[in-house]
């Protein structure tokens, strides 16, 4: 055999093993598309198919509660960090005896630790939920049927819009002893109810929260877009007019469309807004007569500032936030400009109105809208 043929069969080989190869990440890269598009055909059978799990919506609160006692033996309290100051405050500081400890049998993850004052009206409750948030709530009931409540709770959930007459104050990651001090500046000077009595805690709890989700089972109507009845009318997005077809309350004291134009030109005047603000600086424009009362006040605030102005009880009225009352307002025999600004002051600094330099008698204006 001559000593060139030996290289030769070498290279061979070597070219051949290359082709197959390729031949071979040919047929695989076939076999694998051939699985990709079976798999993609849930009627192929042997195929695997991979899904993407289904997005369920959170499932609706019940519509009541029923407390149980916690079995014995288990304590759900024990690694919270915020039990042991809670439980000193309450009993040492607020002189509440601790009934014992419950769980949500309709709500799965939620336990509560109850205690309740001897001689007044006031209960105390630590809670758990399922992702092991924990907050303290007060709560002080009025004979009345007002109940009032001071919490620690985070403003996530304290979201849900509560009844006229049980006003929440919030105050997130406060702790138990100054939470009680708030409690009794907000309750003080109040015909309270009787205290609650251990053996009677299940039944207030379960009352108390078919009240809170009253509420939230109806859906209230919506508000309107643009013009407001009453002594306090906004200036909608095009031309300042009354409804038509609609004739506001106490009429015989509101202005023409004429006299609203005018009011709109000396607003104009006074306040250089450049053309591009115009029209978001009107739909933030109010205007308050001397004659204006605390209902249409509170109306206008209400959608305006996207805060909650609800009357409690006659002459006592509650500002709400996203997170909780904030302050309670006794109008007394104020009305106007000055029970407006008085209104003004209790809102957040930044959902206040400023004043605008509109000299017109009889009237203010005011607008949240900074130009």
């Amino acid at each position: 055999m001559p000593e060139t043929e030996a290289p030769n069969i070498a290279g061979s080989l070597i070219l051949l093993g290359i082709l197959l190869f390729i031949v071979y990440r040919i047929l695989l890269a076939i076999n694998n598309q051939n699985q990709y598009e079976s798999g993609t055909n849930e009627r192929s059978e042997g195929a695997t198919v991979f899904k993407m799990p289904e997005r369920r919506a959170p499932a609706a609160p019940p519509a009541q509660v029923t407390l149980a006692p916690a079995p014995e033996g288990e304590d759900h309290f024990a690694e919270l960090p915020i039990i042991d100051e809670a439980h000193a405050s309450l009993v040492n500081r607020g002189g509440l005896k601790l009934i014992g400890d419950f769980f949500v049998q309709e709500m799965p993850g939620y336990y509560l630790r109850a205690y309740t004052h001897p001689e007044h009206s006031l209960i105390g409750i630590v809670y758990r939920d399922p992702s092991d948030r924990s907050w303290v709530n007060l709560i002080t009931e009025y004979k009345d049927g007002r109940i009032i409540t001071t919490s620690s709770a985070d403003e996530a959930l304290t979201q849900a819009k509560r009844p006229k007459g049980m006003p929440l104050f919030n105050h997130p990651g406060m702790q138990a002893e100054q939470l009680l001090r708030r409690h009794k500046l907000e309750t003080r000077g109040q015909e309270k109810a009787d205290p609650v009595q251990p053996e009677k805690f299940t039944l207030f709890f379960a009352s108390n929260y078919i009240k809170l989700r009253s509420v939230t089972q109806e859906t209230p109507p919506p508000l309107p877009d643009t013009e407001r009845k009453g002594k306090i009318l906004t200036f909608p997005g095009g031309t300042p007019q009354t409804p038509q077809g609609e004739k506001p309350a106490n009429d015989d004291m509101m202005p023409d469309a004429s006299q609203l134009r005018a009011w709109l030109d000396a607003v104009y005047k006074a306040v250089p807004v450049p053309q591009e603000k115009q029209a978001q600086f009107k739909r933030g424009l109010i205007w308050v007569l001397d004659s204006s009362g605390m209902s249409a006040i509170a109306e206008t605030i209400s959608k305006y500032a996207s805060v909650s102005v609800d009357e409690v009880e006659k002459g006592r009225w509650v500002i709400r936030t996203e997170a909780g009352a904030e302050d309670i307002i006794s109008p007394g025999n104020l009305k106007g400009v000055e029970l407006f600004e008085k209104v003004n002051a209790s809102l957040p600094a930044d959902k206040r109105f400023s004043k605008l330099p509109v000299k017109i008698k009889g009237v203010a204006f005011y607008n949240q809208i900074k130009v």
